[in-house]
């Protein structure tokens, strides 16, 4: 009886977590979000390479 009831209560847990973790994942959608990655274009770029090559002699 006692393992019967950490099961059930173990299921209720984990359907809860799942259903607050979907809930969350749909009402995230804001644009403020998706829009905050900014995008450089080829020629805006600047030429400059820096490396460590001169560390390793």
């Amino acid at each position: 009886m006692k393992k019967k009831l950490q099961f059930i209560v173990v299921i209720f847990f984990v359907t809860l977590a799942f259903l607050v973790m979907l809930n969350d994942v749909k009402n995230n959608r804001s644009p403020k979000y998706q829009n905050s990655v900014e995008l450089y274009q080829v020629n805006n770029q600047a030429d400059v390479v820096a490396t460590d090559l001169n560390d390793q002699e």
